[in-house]
């Protein structure tokens, strides 16, 4: 007997990629709307790595919830996505305040982006994406996004003297695949 797959949902993997995507793309123009002193995001990570240069920003799929309501032939879950952001190297009353800032761009891009930009294919940088093209969910799998939360806090890395502010923003994404 040949196995044959009940869904072809990719869940949150895909999300995670066109995610840094729209950051990429859109990153420059928010800055300029925000505040023009911050430097844009170079280092994007999708694991734990070594920071090189900051600001360094992780994405992160954190939890996909499934709708036992759905219809029998879809999948509809709620994919929850961190992005974790740290400054750091530079004063730190200037670290709180690029952190808000960085914090208000992010949620400007990802509340701006449209649902074609979350399942259309965007050129991309990234090391787990050798082809430089994102290969996004299905076209109409994505039906919402929003943010869930900002958070900051004091951290310390080893590597470095000074504490680093952090960021992470809590975002949601609503699917149904099938």
């Amino acid at each position: 007997m040949t196995y044959t797959p009940a869904w072809n949902a990719t869940f949150a993997k895909p999300l995670l990629n066109q995610l840094i995507a729209v950051i990429q793309r859109d990153q420059a123009s928010a800055i300029s709307m925000v505040n023009p002193n911050l430097a844009q995001i170079e280092e994007f990570h999708k694991g734990l790595a070594a920071r090189t240069a900051f600001p360094w920003l992780g994405v992160a799929g954190t939890a996909v919830r499934f709708d036992h309501e759905a219809e029998v032939f879809t999948r509809h879950e709620t994919a929850a996505v961190s992005l974790m952001l740290e400054v750091g190297q530079v004063d730190p009353e200037f670290a709180q305040d690029y952190a808000q800032d960085y914090a208000r761009v992010l949620d400007m891009i990802v509340t701006t982006a449209t649902t074609a930009d979350w399942t259309t294919p965007l050129p991309i940088t990234h090391e787990t994406v050798p082809g430089a093209v994102t290969s996004p969910n299905g076209a109409g799998t994505v039906k919402a996004v929003w943010i869930e939360s900002h958070t900051y806090d004091l951290t310390t890395r080893p590597e470095i003297e000074i504490p680093v502010l952090r960021v992470t923003l809590q975002l949601q994404f609503e699917l149904e695949e099938t």
